[in-house]
């Protein structure tokens, strides 16, 4: 479990401290982790009477002057894994986190967090202005703590607190240190550094030697002195013990300046070679951009500025136009026109789709779009809510609805906005069921392996067949039911309510009568029904008293046979 404390104090400036080990909120660019595995996460506002808490909130010295107040600047102590650290946060910094958090992890109507306002620059700051700042964060904390989970991938939103994706602390380190040894020498001849990248000694001292370029290529070698790590020339050391190759053979004749630079510059390059940062690292860097297939949705869209993918735009529109054919989405399409469109989309060219030779083979399209979803790192409806849809469908049919559509409110907002925008173009393409063979059921089929997948089939540890069934039924249902489930004005209640008013019976009738599946149609009246004034209302729950009787009315009450 992991355990956050937030406290304020006095700001200093990171220069006062020395270089940090750790990550910058400005240095990580966008990405999203592949697979997370955080525990629930506590968020606690110190008490204020502790004396670590009793400094003043004050601005940065560095702070822009447009707004000092957004300045003001807070610590926060966080624990996971049993360890603990702290980082300084100011409140713009929680803007950002706030901004971040409901840009790729939760919808505001799920998360139900306030937005963190802009602070008005002629505030002051006194007493008051401390504690109304306080609760507000202390409220936001609070509902976050409630949150957070293994939802969330997003990593600059992980960075804040400097945690990666397991729940450990999120270091910058420097990988040379970590670099083992090939030799150890000492020192025979004093050297000064003359630049950044080399290191400086006196006679007698120790060198860990990590790397060792053969003279012909670099009189220049990179060692540990210490917790420093540079350059420095080779007939400066002597290597201990007699295990060194011939051919590091050292020679006693000068070196020319020239080439000594030139073999310095040989020497960086064989130890970037053999030390490559890791993808993750090229990620957060923002050196390394994911192509269309195969990048995570959340951060493709937000590197592209798109609310949905532009894949699925394209060839939603193109199947609804060309595509009402028999076999839809069941069919393949010819490989090489898929691999060709697919690179279009992967190298962002423009793309034809009305071409001759696209229009002849509509099922590459069809299947391209299928490829897309089922390439997804985290697919469509995400490894973390699988155990939640399944849970929604083994609900009783009174309440299945709710129950699913509570869990898709639950989905990231590039998620739901993609679903949403997919199961309406489903739907359309099962309208013509009749001319295209594809029902809802038949569309599900060869759909739901591509949005709905579970990491335990993927290792092994559930029968794959049983977790089929599950996407199939769960998929066929959303394509029924996408209009009810993405209707905001359906219902404003929450989940245990609607589920009180479904299952409520009148008093007086001791006889139960047998669940009706709702039709689509009586379903949308009756949801919508809910919202009209009591005098528009035609029917009226049971219980609600006599000031919701309508003016005039009558009761028909059909009693079973016998």
């Amino acid at each position: 479990m992991n355990f956050i404390n937030l406290r304020y104090t006095v700001y200093k400036s990171p220069s006062s401290s020395g270089d940090t080990r750790f990550p910058k909120l400005d240095e990580c660019a966008h990405f999203h982790y592949e697979n997370v595995e955080l525990g629930p996460i506590q968020v606690f506002l110190c008490d204020k009477q502790n004396d670590s808490c009793k400094s003043s909130m004050l601005c940065s010295s560095s702070a822009n002057k447009e707004n000092e107040n957004e300045h003001m600047c807070f610590l926060i102590t966080v624990v996971s894994n049993s360890k603990k650290w702290v980082v300084r946060r100011s409140y713009r910094n929680f803007m950002f986190l706030d901004t971040q958090l409901h840009r790729c992890v939760y919808d505001r109507k799920y998360s139900l967090l306030q937005e963190l306002p802009h602070l008005p620059q002629d505030e002051p700051k006194d007493e008051d202005f401390e504690d109304k700042i306080r609760n507000q964060l202390s409220e936001y904390l609070e509902r976050f703590s409630q949150l957070a989970g293994s939802l969330i991938n997003c990593g600059p939103v992980l960075n804040w607190f400097e945690l990666d994706n397991r729940g450990n602390r999120l270091i910058v380190t420097d990988e040379a240190i970590n670099t083992p040894a090939v030799a150890a020498a000492y020192v025979v001849v004093p050297y000064t550094a003359q630049a950044t990248d080399e290191i400086s000694f006196d006679v007698g001292d120790m060198i860990s030697v990590i790397d060792m370029p053969p003279p012909a290529e670099s009189s220049w070698w990179r060692g540990k002195k210490g917790f420093e790590v540079g350059f420095f020339p080779s007939e400066c050391v002597e290597v201990i013990g007699d295990k060194i190759p011939h051919s590091f053979k050292l020679s006693n004749s000068s070196t020319k300046p020239v080439f000594r630079r030139h073999g310095k510059l040989i020497a960086f390059f064989r130890s970037f070679l053999l030390s490559r940062p890791s993808r993750r690292k090229l990620k957060q860097s923002g050196i390394l951009k994911e192509r269309v297939f195969g990048c995570d949705l959340g951060e493709h869209l937000l590197n592209t500025g798109r609310d949905i993918p532009l894949v699925l735009n394209c060839c939603a529109e193109f199947i609804e136009e060309y595509g009402i054919v028999d076999g839809i989405y069941r069919l393949s399409g010819v490989s090489s026109n898929i691999q060709r469109l697919r690179l279009a989309f992967d190298e962002d060219r423009p793309i034809n789709l009305g071409d001759p030779a696209t229009v002849h083979d509509i099922h590459s399209v069809a299947s391209l779009l299928k490829m897309y979803f089922r390439e997804l790192p985290n697919p469509l409806l995400t490894y973390q809510l699988y155990d939640k849809f399944v849970s929604a469908m083994q609900c009783n049919e009174d309440v299945r609805l709710l129950k699913v559509r509570d869990v898709v409110q639950q989905l990231p907002p590039p998620h739901f906005r993609t679903l949403q925008y997919l199961l309406s173009h489903l739907a359309r393409v099962a309208s013509h069921g009749e001319q295209t063979g594809m029902t809802p059921k038949n569309i599900a089929i060869v759909w739901a392996p591509n949005l709905l997948r579970s990491r335990d089939v993927e290792n092994g540890g559930v029968g794959a067949l049983h977790v089929v069934g599950i996407q199939a039924v769960l998929t066929e249902y959303l394509i029924r039911f996408s209009d009810l489930i993405f209707d905001e004005k359906a219902s404003f209640l929450s989940s245990s309510e609607q589920e009180g008013l479904l299952r409520a019976r009148p008093k007086s009738l001791a006889i139960s009568t047998p669940t009706k599946l709702l039709s689509l149609e009586e379903a949308r009246a009756r949801a919508l029904s809910t919202h009209l004034p009591t005098s528009q209302q035609k029917y009226i729950e049971v219980g609600g008293g006599p000031e919701k009787l309508p003016s005039k009315y009558h009761t028909v009450i059909e009693l079973p046979p016998g």
